[in-house]
């Protein structure tokens, strides 16, 4: 059997086991439906449930609707991103929407029914979770029957992905009073990620894939800026971050297995966004250095870290970054580049003992990578006595003194005796 496989299985089986009972929201437009590899990513969802994972999807229809319009030759009127949907539109609305969720119905009952997937307990299931009310007059513009989410029956859908079934989400929703309403399938999605408290939001599309990277909120504006033509999109997810959604991720079509390899690989293969409302990670500053001190000390007197007087911090402080919750220094490191050598060396890697388990390492180490990736760094160095094996299993491979810059070299302890390790930048931890 190919050793790729088993390497992939091996790298795949703790995150089968950490997704497993987890909601994903999974969100794509009508133009996902008519790409190619639609077929395919079917596949990959029906997969993800039958792994155990929680699915709950939702699907646009724009292009459709837009299609449909333009053979009736009726006017298609969009403000500030917004569909106008007067009667026709709303009509028209229905029934694309209608022939999309039958089909995506059609197309996973068969995935789902086909080796190696075949499972009895997994089916599909739509209806009507969406109450909806009118977006009403804006500036003076009335949207007519374009509408918001009011309301996600969560506890029913809940109860639907509990039993296996995955749920399917339309961007069509209904008043009490039975008035249907034409919505924003992003608008559907970010609000049932924050309704079923789900763990992921994961946006698919179409544009060519962007680079391998974690972005936290306070990035997000910058990420947007730089990546302007994925500016809608990226409006909508920095909306859902800012509603109480944590984790989104931002996955291209023409990724082959792009979904798998995003949800079940270290390195990942989209973009992923990172939320939090109390804890902000940021370049240290001089006053934080009695806070990183406390931080370290207890690790000093275990000897996981080398001791660094006052004065040395005080001087390094540019070099560290910090993670800071409600004004308290909970988690630090710190990056020294060789630039000659194009590598970056990560120390003094500490988290707070009472905040352990919340992958904050994690989060350090890839704000180290993105740091290093846009001052050209190839390489991430670190040297350790014990957590090798915590290093080595974000991807860090054993090296060598050799392996060190020069300077690095002539400054090794063998005393000490510290493990020397390396890994590509620019891959996720």
């Amino acid at each position: 059997m190919n050793n790729s496989r088993i390497d992939f299985f091996r790298e795949a089986a703790p995150y089968i086991d950490k997704h497993r009972g987890k909601i994903f929201v999974i969100a794509f437009a009508g133009e996902v439906i008519e790409c190619a590899e639609f077929s395919q990513l079917i596949q990959d969802i029906a997969i993800l449930s039958a792994l155990g994972t929680q699915v709950v999807l939702v699907h646009g229809a724009r292009p459709q609707i837009d299609a449909t319009l333009e053979k009736l030759d009726h006017e298609i009127q969009v403000v500030d991103d917004m569909r106008i949907s007067d009667d026709v539109t709303l009509q028209v609305a229905k029934e694309a929407i209608g022939a999309l969720r039958v089909e995506i119905e059609n197309q996973l009952s068969h995935a789902l029914s086909t080796p190696p997937v075949i499972n009895e307990s997994l089916g599909v299931l739509s209806g009507n979770f969406i109450t909806a009310q009118p977006l009403g007059i804006h500036n003076g513009t009335d949207f007519q029957h374009t509408g918001t989410v009011r309301k996600i029956n969560a506890k029913l859908i809940k109860q639907l992905t509990n039993s296996g079934s995955i749920v399917l989400l339309s961007s069509l929703g209904f008043s009490p009073s039975g008035e249907a309403f034409n919505l924003r399938f992003e608008d559907v999605a970010s609000f049932a990620a924050k309704s079923l408290q789900a763990d992921k939001l994961i946006f698919l599309h179409t544009d060519p894939a962007t680079t391998t990277i974690d972005v936290d909120l306070q990035e997000l504006d910058e990420f947007i800026e730089e990546h302007q033509a994925q500016t809608k999109l990226l409006n909508h997810i920095k909306t859902a971050m800012q509603n109480g959604v944590e984790r989104v991720h931002l996955i291209s079509t023409e990724t082959t297995d792009g979904l798998l390899l995003e949800l079940y690989t270290r390195d990942g293969i989209g973009t992923m966004f990172n939320a939090s409302q109390y804890e902000n990670i940021r370049p240290a500053k001089i006053d934080d250095v009695s806070g990183i001190i406390d931080l370290i000390e207890p690790l000093e007197a275990k000897g996981v870290l080398i001791k660094r007087s006052r004065e040395q911090l005080e001087l390094e402080i540019e070099n560290f970054i910090v993670i800071e919750r409600d004004k308290k220094i909970i988690a630090c490191t710190a990056l020294y580049t060789h630039p000659e050598n194009a590598i970056g060396e990560l120390a003094c890697l500490a988290v707070h003992a009472d905040y352990k388990g919340g992958s904050r390492g994690d989060r350090l180490l890839r704000h180290v990578s993105q740091k290093g990736l846009k001052q050209s760094l190839r390489q991430i160095l670190v040297l350790t006595t014990q957590s090798t094996d915590w290093f080595i299993e974000r991807g860090f491979v054993l090296g060598v003194i050799d392996d060190l810059p020069e300077q690095k070299k002539s400054l090794y302890n063998f005393q000490r005796n510290s493990k020397i390790l390396l890994k590509p930048i620019g891959i996720r931890t």
